[in-house]
């Protein structure tokens, strides 16, 4: 019998769909907004998109854009220009990151230079930061490191901070936008780690365990509370997409978080991202944890601890920011996550909105970052439940949120 093909292979789909689309909206609705929000600018996504005919067109596409970029910020930086310098660095580097993102091939020697155009270029962004910015790599286990960007507010003395984890489609360098980040203009750092899989452990052959999460994101934690920005007393934590599920993790195994976030909601079963929803997700998260034979990935999944379950060690306030569209998690999930957390529950539930959120992302980032000040600064009641739908044409300060 032929060896069963993973849907991921049949790139044709992928194809005429983007064929049909001037933009990456069609695969995953609502995305341009949330890019622009992070720091992409217009130009630059243009410049992508003009030039992708198909899936593999992609990586190319963001490369070449990324490689202009890094020439301007090089002539900028030659002429001390070095403000203009760190902006263009900046959007080259998420350019580059872009690109190595989609090939997920381990030792590809593409991904490889994309992957080095990233750190090259973003520690020039750190670099000119002026010390605001700082990068830490920390063992978790043995030879396994994680790695994570510091965003300090300004001022004297330690402050909140909030832990970010990205998404199975991020790398940490993504969030927060330096140029716009809603957390340090709020007097809170923000710390952002790449996970076992995610970007600097990926490209480290540091793969993704059942439970190695957690022990990684407890590493920074370690090195965090060391730091005299850092009140160790006051210490929250976002996690996008997939990192709202890690963040569940994290926070139920650590109890240094006092608050929690999570955006895109990816709360529900497996079933629901690997078999129904378009078939890169699981192409990704098998990269990410090492496996090339579906079957084998389909027993990993298998063993992960149901996420209702992690649930109920959860104490602190939690917030989730999700649309009722979700491709990946429908309302149905969401109810039995939130009936099994242990502590103060919140949700804003965004009437025709899709996973990335796009749409409302100009106001769900300060919002969220609003709600995780009150949380850590004032905490919540323990019996606080509290659920918002935000019909279209309505925004969450409607609402009265505090």
């Amino acid at each position: 019998m032929a060896k069963p093909q993973l849907r991921a292979d049949q790139g044709w789909i992928f194809d005429n769909f983007l064929m049909l689309s001037d933009n990456e909206d069609v695969l995953h609705p609502g995305i341009m907004g949330a890019r622009l929000e992070r720091g992409y600018k217009m130009q630059d996504l243009e410049a992508v998109y003009s030039k992708v005919s198909g899936r593999r067109s992609f990586p190319k596409a963001w490369a070449k854009r990324a490689e202009v970029l890094e020439k301007m910020a090089i002539s900028a930086e030659k002429n001390k220009r070095h403000v203009t310098a760190r902006q263009l660095y900046h959007r080259a580097a998420i350019c580059y990151g872009r690109a190595q993102h989609m090939v997920p091939i381990h030792g590809n020697e593409h991904k490889i230079r994309w992957f080095a155009g990233l750190y090259r270029c973003f520690d020039k962004v750190i670099e000119f930061s002026e010390g605001s910015m700082q990068k830490k790599s920390v063992e978790f286990l043995p030879n396994q490191t994680t790695h994570c960007i510091l965003h300090k507010a300004p001022g004297e003395g330690p402050k909140p901070t909030v832990l970010f984890l990205p998404g199975m489609d991020q790398v940490k360098e993504d969030v927060p936008n330096p140029y716009n980040n809603d957390y340090t203009i709020r007097g809170m750092n923000i710390c952002s780690m790449d996970g076992p899989g995610q970007g600097e452990c990926n490209a480290n052959g540091v793969w993704q365990t059942e439970d190695n999460y957690p022990k990684a994101a407890s590493a920074v934690l370690d090195w965090l509370v060391s730091q005299p920005e850092v009140d160790e007393s006051r210490i929250g934590l976002l996690g996008l997409s997939m990192g709202s599920r890690w963040g569940v993790q994290v926070a139920a195994n650590d109890t240094r978080i006092k608050a929690v976030c999570g955006q895109m909601a990816n709360v529900g079963s497996f079933e629901m991202i690997f078999e129904h929803a378009q078939p890169n997700f699981k192409r990704i998260f098998m990269y990410m944890a090492g496996y090339e034979i579906e079957s084998e990935f389909d027993d990993f999944i298998k063993r992960m601890e149901y996420l209702p379950d992690i649930a109920k060690r959860l104490k602190v306030p939690h917030l989730l920011v999700a649309g009722d569209m979700d491709e990946l998690c429908p309302p149905e999930d969401i109810k039995t996550f939130r009936e099994n957390l242990s502590g103060p529950t919140e949700l804003w539930l965004y009437e025709g909105v899709f996973h990335p959120m796009g749409e409302v992302a100009g106001e769900i980032y300060p919002g969220i970052a609003d709600w995780l000040y009150t949380s850590l600064i004032e905490g919540r009641p323990i019996d606080y439940n509290r659920s918002v739908y935000v019909e279209d044409g309505t925004t969450i300060s409607d609402y009265n949120h505090g």
